[in-house]
Protein backbone atom coordinates (compact mmCIF):
# COMPACT_ATOMS: atom_id res chain seq x y z
CA UNK A 1 0.00 0.00 0.00
CA UNK A 2 1.36 3.45 -0.88
CA UNK A 3 1.96 5.97 1.88
CA UNK A 4 0.98 9.64 1.74
CA UNK A 5 3.42 11.64 3.86
CA UNK A 6 3.54 14.72 6.05
CA UNK A 7 4.99 17.97 4.73
CA UNK A 8 8.26 17.57 6.65
CA UNK A 9 8.82 14.09 5.21
CA UNK A 10 7.85 15.29 1.75
CA UNK A 11 10.39 18.12 2.03
CA UNK A 12 13.13 15.63 2.97
CA UNK A 13 12.17 13.51 -0.03
CA UNK A 14 12.54 16.51 -2.34
CA UNK A 15 15.93 17.26 -0.76
CA UNK A 16 17.05 13.69 -1.43
CA UNK A 17 15.80 13.92 -5.00
CA UNK A 18 17.74 17.12 -5.63
CA UNK A 19 20.98 16.21 -3.84
CA UNK A 20 21.10 12.53 -4.78
CA UNK A 21 21.90 11.65 -1.17
CA UNK A 22 19.89 8.84 0.39
CA UNK A 23 18.80 8.51 4.02
CA UNK A 24 15.04 7.88 4.05
CA UNK A 25 14.36 5.99 0.81
CA UNK A 26 16.14 3.62 -1.59
CA UNK A 27 15.14 5.12 -4.93
CA UNK A 28 13.16 8.16 -6.05
CA UNK A 29 11.06 8.42 -9.23
CA UNK A 30 10.10 11.93 -10.38
CA UNK A 31 7.07 11.94 -12.67
CA UNK A 32 6.76 15.04 -14.82
CA UNK A 33 3.40 16.61 -15.55
CA UNK A 34 1.59 14.88 -18.47
CA UNK A 35 3.90 11.83 -18.26
CA UNK A 36 2.33 8.37 -18.17
CA UNK A 37 3.88 6.35 -15.30
CA UNK A 38 1.60 3.30 -15.50
CA UNK A 39 4.42 0.91 -16.39
CA UNK A 40 6.40 1.92 -13.31
CA UNK A 41 4.27 -0.12 -10.90
CA UNK A 42 5.99 -3.48 -11.20
CA UNK A 43 9.51 -2.15 -10.42
CA UNK A 44 8.49 -0.18 -7.32
CA UNK A 45 9.37 -1.39 -3.84
CA UNK A 46 8.04 -0.41 -0.44
CA UNK A 47 11.18 1.61 0.32
CA UNK A 48 10.97 3.66 -2.90
CA UNK A 49 9.41 7.10 -3.30
CA UNK A 50 7.40 8.60 -6.17
CA UNK A 51 7.10 12.34 -6.76
CA UNK A 52 3.75 12.60 -8.48
CA UNK A 53 2.11 15.67 -10.07
CA UNK A 54 -1.15 16.71 -8.45
CA UNK A 55 -4.18 15.39 -10.30
CA UNK A 56 -2.37 12.40 -11.76
CA UNK A 57 -4.91 9.59 -12.30
CA UNK A 58 -2.31 6.90 -11.61
CA UNK A 59 -1.37 6.19 -8.00
CA UNK A 60 1.16 3.46 -7.08
CA UNK A 61 0.23 0.75 -4.63
CA UNK A 62 3.71 0.58 -3.10
CA UNK A 63 6.21 3.12 -1.81
CA UNK A 64 6.07 6.66 -0.49
CA UNK A 65 3.99 9.12 -2.53
CA UNK A 66 4.74 12.85 -2.55
CA UNK A 67 2.33 15.01 -4.52
CA UNK A 68 3.58 18.27 -5.99
CA UNK A 69 2.51 21.13 -8.23
CA UNK A 70 4.68 23.20 -10.55
CA UNK A 71 7.76 21.79 -12.30
CA UNK A 72 11.57 21.51 -12.10
CA UNK A 73 12.68 21.63 -15.73
CA UNK A 74 14.15 25.05 -16.52
CA UNK A 75 15.89 27.83 -14.63
CA UNK A 76 13.27 29.82 -12.75
CA UNK A 77 10.85 26.91 -12.45
CA UNK A 78 9.37 26.21 -9.03
CA UNK A 79 8.00 23.06 -7.48
CA UNK A 80 5.46 23.33 -4.65
CA UNK A 81 4.51 21.07 -1.76
CA UNK A 82 1.32 22.76 -0.66
CA UNK A 83 2.52 26.34 0.03
CA UNK A 84 6.24 25.53 0.26
CA UNK A 85 8.28 25.97 -2.90
CA UNK A 86 11.68 24.95 -4.26
CA UNK A 87 13.09 27.06 -7.09
CA UNK A 88 15.46 25.80 -9.81
CA UNK A 89 18.40 27.97 -10.86
CA UNK A 90 21.31 27.61 -13.26
CA UNK A 91 24.68 27.47 -11.50
CA UNK A 92 26.04 30.02 -13.97
CA UNK A 93 23.59 32.70 -12.84
CA UNK A 94 22.90 31.67 -9.23
CA UNK A 95 25.58 33.97 -7.85
CA UNK A 96 23.97 37.00 -9.49
CA UNK A 97 20.39 36.61 -8.31
CA UNK A 98 18.72 37.12 -4.96
CA UNK A 99 18.07 33.82 -3.19
CA UNK A 100 14.67 34.16 -1.53
CA UNK A 101 13.92 30.57 -0.49
CA UNK A 102 14.89 26.92 -0.93
CA UNK A 103 16.77 26.66 -4.23
CA UNK A 104 18.11 23.75 -6.28
CA UNK A 105 21.15 24.86 -8.29
CA UNK A 106 22.07 22.65 -11.25
CA UNK A 107 24.14 22.70 -14.43
CA UNK A 108 22.36 23.36 -17.70
CA UNK A 109 25.39 23.28 -19.98
CA UNK A 110 29.16 23.12 -20.14
CA UNK A 111 29.48 26.82 -19.30
CA UNK A 112 27.91 26.25 -15.89
CA UNK A 113 30.20 23.29 -15.24
CA UNK A 114 33.26 25.37 -16.21
CA UNK A 115 32.13 28.13 -13.85
CA UNK A 116 31.77 25.60 -11.04
CA UNK A 117 35.33 24.34 -11.56
CA UNK A 118 36.70 27.87 -11.77
CA UNK A 119 34.96 28.78 -8.51
CA UNK A 120 36.35 25.65 -6.84
CA UNK A 121 39.89 26.46 -8.01
CA UNK A 122 39.53 30.02 -6.72
CA UNK A 123 38.28 28.83 -3.32
CA UNK A 124 41.20 26.43 -3.02
CA UNK A 125 43.70 29.20 -3.76
CA UNK A 126 42.12 32.10 -1.86
CA UNK A 127 39.55 30.79 0.63
CA UNK A 128 36.78 32.76 -1.09
CA UNK A 129 33.78 30.57 -1.95
CA UNK A 130 30.90 31.22 -4.38
CA UNK A 131 28.10 32.92 -2.47
CA UNK A 132 25.40 30.62 -3.83
CA UNK A 133 27.02 27.43 -2.53
CA UNK A 134 27.43 28.73 1.02
CA UNK A 135 23.85 29.98 1.28
CA UNK A 136 22.04 27.54 3.63
CA UNK A 137 18.95 27.70 1.41
CA UNK A 138 20.82 26.33 -1.62
CA UNK A 139 21.38 22.68 -2.54
CA UNK A 140 23.65 21.67 -5.42
CA UNK A 141 21.78 19.18 -7.59
CA UNK A 142 23.25 15.66 -7.68
CA UNK A 143 26.05 16.62 -5.29
CA UNK A 144 26.17 13.00 -4.13
CA UNK A 145 27.87 12.04 -7.40
CA UNK A 146 31.03 13.83 -6.27
CA UNK A 147 31.33 11.56 -3.25
CA UNK A 148 30.66 8.31 -5.15
CA UNK A 149 33.55 5.90 -4.69
CA UNK A 150 32.53 3.26 -7.25
CA UNK A 151 33.13 3.45 -10.98
CA UNK A 152 29.62 2.22 -11.74
CA UNK A 153 26.48 1.52 -9.74
CA UNK A 154 22.75 1.01 -10.15
CA UNK A 155 20.88 4.32 -10.44
CA UNK A 156 18.73 5.46 -7.54
CA UNK A 157 17.10 8.58 -8.98
CA UNK A 158 14.89 8.69 -12.09
CA UNK A 159 12.80 11.24 -13.95
CA UNK A 160 10.00 10.35 -16.34
CA UNK A 161 9.51 13.07 -18.92
CA UNK A 162 6.31 13.91 -20.75
CA UNK A 163 7.50 12.20 -23.95
CA UNK A 164 8.13 8.92 -22.11
CA UNK A 165 11.91 9.27 -21.79
CA UNK A 166 13.37 7.94 -18.54
CA UNK A 167 16.35 10.02 -17.39
CA UNK A 168 18.89 9.74 -14.59
CA UNK A 169 18.21 12.14 -11.72
CA UNK A 170 17.63 15.82 -12.38
CA UNK A 171 20.22 16.29 -15.12
CA UNK A 172 21.57 12.87 -16.08
CA UNK A 173 21.70 10.77 -19.22
CA UNK A 174 18.64 9.07 -20.77
CA UNK A 175 18.19 5.52 -19.46
CA UNK A 176 15.43 4.31 -21.77
CA UNK A 177 11.71 4.80 -22.22
CA UNK A 178 8.57 4.15 -20.23
CA UNK A 179 7.97 0.93 -22.13
CA UNK A 180 10.95 -0.72 -20.48
CA UNK A 181 11.36 0.26 -16.84
CA UNK A 182 13.22 -2.98 -16.07
CA UNK A 183 16.10 -2.00 -18.34
CA UNK A 184 16.19 1.55 -16.98
CA UNK A 185 16.42 0.60 -13.31
CA UNK A 186 18.95 -2.15 -14.02
CA UNK A 187 21.24 -0.04 -16.19
CA UNK A 188 24.66 0.49 -14.56
CA UNK A 189 25.74 4.14 -14.61
CA UNK A 190 28.89 6.05 -13.74
CA UNK A 191 28.92 9.03 -11.40
CA UNK A 192 29.64 11.34 -14.35
CA UNK A 193 26.42 10.14 -16.00
CA UNK A 194 24.52 12.07 -13.31
CA UNK A 195 25.43 15.28 -15.16
CA UNK A 196 25.31 13.75 -18.64
CA UNK A 197 22.14 15.53 -19.69
CA UNK A 198 24.02 18.84 -19.44
CA UNK A 199 27.74 18.02 -19.71
CA UNK A 200 29.26 15.12 -21.69
CA UNK A 201 30.21 12.34 -19.22
CA UNK A 202 33.70 12.05 -20.71
CA UNK A 203 34.28 15.74 -19.92
CA UNK A 204 33.09 15.27 -16.34
CA UNK A 205 35.27 12.16 -15.93
CA UNK A 206 38.34 14.04 -17.10
CA UNK A 207 37.67 17.03 -14.86
CA UNK A 208 37.04 14.87 -11.81
CA UNK A 209 40.41 13.27 -12.46
CA UNK A 210 42.16 16.64 -12.31
CA UNK A 211 40.04 17.81 -9.35
CA UNK A 212 39.97 14.83 -6.96
CA UNK A 213 39.49 17.23 -4.05
CA UNK A 214 36.03 18.43 -5.16
CA UNK A 215 34.21 16.33 -2.50
CA UNK A 216 36.36 18.05 0.14
CA UNK A 217 35.52 21.41 -1.39
CA UNK A 218 31.78 20.76 -1.19
CA UNK A 219 32.13 19.63 2.41
CA UNK A 220 33.94 22.91 3.09
CA UNK A 221 30.86 24.78 1.80
CA UNK A 222 28.78 22.77 4.28
CA UNK A 223 31.22 23.72 7.05
CA UNK A 224 30.74 27.40 6.24
CA UNK A 225 26.96 26.96 6.37
CA UNK A 226 27.15 24.99 9.61
CA UNK A 227 29.34 27.51 11.46
CA UNK A 228 28.08 30.63 9.64
CA UNK A 229 31.65 31.59 8.81
CA UNK A 230 32.51 34.86 7.08
CA UNK A 231 33.31 34.19 3.46
CA UNK A 232 36.90 35.03 2.53
CA UNK A 233 37.97 35.90 6.08
CA UNK A 234 37.54 32.53 7.82
CA UNK A 235 40.75 30.47 7.62
CA UNK A 236 40.08 26.86 6.57
CA UNK A 237 43.09 24.61 6.13
CA UNK A 238 43.52 23.72 2.48
CA UNK A 239 41.59 26.71 1.16
CA UNK A 240 43.90 29.69 0.89
CA UNK A 241 45.58 28.86 4.21
CA UNK A 242 47.71 26.08 5.62
CA UNK A 243 48.29 25.30 9.27
CA UNK A 244 51.44 23.27 8.51
CA UNK A 245 53.88 24.24 5.77
CA UNK A 246 57.14 22.35 5.42
CA UNK A 247 57.16 21.50 1.67
CA UNK A 248 56.95 17.78 2.48
CA UNK A 249 53.20 17.27 2.15
CA UNK A 250 52.38 14.58 -0.43
CA UNK A 251 48.63 14.15 0.11
CA UNK A 252 45.37 16.00 0.68
CA UNK A 253 42.83 15.38 3.47
CA UNK A 254 40.10 12.84 2.80
CA UNK A 255 36.78 14.38 1.81
CA UNK A 256 34.97 13.47 5.03
CA UNK A 257 37.81 14.22 7.43
CA UNK A 258 37.36 17.00 10.00
CA UNK A 259 38.51 20.49 9.00
CA UNK A 260 41.14 22.56 10.74
CA UNK A 261 40.21 26.20 10.99
CA UNK A 262 41.47 29.27 12.76
CA UNK A 263 38.77 30.92 14.86
CA UNK A 264 38.77 33.80 17.33
CA UNK A 265 39.06 31.23 20.13
CA UNK A 266 42.05 29.50 18.54
CA UNK A 267 42.60 26.44 16.33
CA UNK A 268 39.43 24.37 15.99
CA UNK A 269 38.86 20.91 14.50
CA UNK A 270 35.32 20.77 13.06
CA UNK A 271 33.59 17.66 11.71
CA UNK A 272 30.79 18.32 9.22
CA UNK A 273 29.42 14.78 9.54
CA UNK A 274 29.12 14.64 13.35
CA UNK A 275 28.90 18.44 13.80
CA UNK A 276 31.48 18.07 16.57
CA UNK A 277 33.99 20.86 17.28
CA UNK A 278 37.14 20.68 19.38
CA UNK A 279 39.58 23.40 20.43
CA UNK A 280 43.14 22.15 19.88
CA UNK A 281 46.52 23.18 21.20
CA UNK A 282 48.99 24.40 18.55
CA UNK A 283 50.95 21.15 18.90
CA UNK A 284 47.88 18.95 18.40
CA UNK A 285 46.75 21.08 15.47
CA UNK A 286 50.12 20.63 13.77
CA UNK A 287 49.99 16.86 14.31
CA UNK A 288 46.52 16.69 12.75
CA UNK A 289 47.61 18.76 9.76
CA UNK A 290 50.72 16.61 9.28
CA UNK A 291 48.63 13.42 9.32
CA UNK A 292 46.00 14.73 6.91
CA UNK A 293 48.62 15.92 4.41
CA UNK A 294 50.81 12.78 4.54
CA UNK A 295 50.25 9.55 2.65
CA UNK A 296 52.02 7.37 5.23
CA UNK A 297 52.42 7.25 8.98
CA UNK A 298 56.19 7.25 8.54
CA UNK A 299 56.06 10.56 6.70
CA UNK A 300 53.65 12.12 9.24
CA UNK A 301 55.90 10.95 12.07
CA UNK A 302 59.04 12.37 10.44
CA UNK A 303 57.38 15.72 9.75
CA UNK A 304 56.16 16.08 13.35
CA UNK A 305 59.57 15.02 14.66
CA UNK A 306 61.35 17.62 12.56
CA UNK A 307 58.83 20.37 13.24
CA UNK A 308 58.87 19.95 17.03
CA UNK A 309 62.42 18.64 17.41
CA UNK A 310 61.29 15.49 19.21
CA UNK A 311 62.42 11.89 18.72
CA UNK A 312 60.62 9.64 16.23
CA UNK A 313 59.09 7.35 18.86
CA UNK A 314 57.45 10.28 20.64
CA UNK A 315 56.24 11.72 17.34
CA UNK A 316 54.82 8.33 16.35
CA UNK A 317 52.85 8.06 19.60
CA UNK A 318 51.45 11.56 19.12
CA UNK A 319 50.30 10.70 15.59
CA UNK A 320 48.67 7.46 16.71
CA UNK A 321 46.87 9.23 19.57
CA UNK A 322 45.55 11.90 17.19
CA UNK A 323 44.18 9.30 14.77
CA UNK A 324 42.51 7.31 17.52
CA UNK A 325 41.11 10.21 19.55
CA UNK A 326 40.28 12.83 16.92
CA UNK A 327 38.96 10.67 14.06
CA UNK A 328 41.45 11.97 11.50
CA UNK A 329 43.08 9.97 8.73
CA UNK A 330 46.06 9.92 6.44
CA UNK A 331 45.56 11.87 3.23
CA UNK A 332 44.65 11.25 -0.37
CA UNK A 333 47.51 10.71 -2.83
CA UNK A 334 47.29 10.35 -6.60
CA UNK A 335 43.46 10.19 -6.45
CA UNK A 336 43.64 6.96 -4.41
CA UNK A 337 42.20 6.67 -0.91
CA UNK A 338 44.95 5.86 1.54
CA UNK A 339 43.85 3.82 4.54
CA UNK A 340 44.20 4.87 8.13
CA UNK A 341 46.94 2.57 9.39
CA UNK A 342 47.56 2.66 13.10
CA UNK A 343 50.37 0.15 13.19
CA UNK A 344 53.43 2.36 13.15
CA UNK A 345 55.85 0.52 15.35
Amino acid sequence: MNTEVKDSIAARTILEWVSGERTDVRRIFFIAAEANPAGLEHVLGRDDAVLLPAGCSWVPTRGRVVTYTGQMLDAGDELFLNDRGVEVQDYLSAGFIEIVGPTAVRFFDDAGWRAFLDDADLARMTGVFPSSLIDPRVVLADRDMFAADRLTSLPHAFRLEADGTIGLGMQGIPLGNAGNWDAAVGNLVSKADALGGAVPPEVVHADLGTHPWLPRYLNATELIKMLQLDNGTAKIDGFGWSNFEDERADAAPLAADPFMLEASSGLVLADVTTRRRQLLTPLTAEIVSAIQSSSSMELARDRVSARRDIDEDAAARLCIDAIELLNVNLGLQNAQLIGSPKNLG
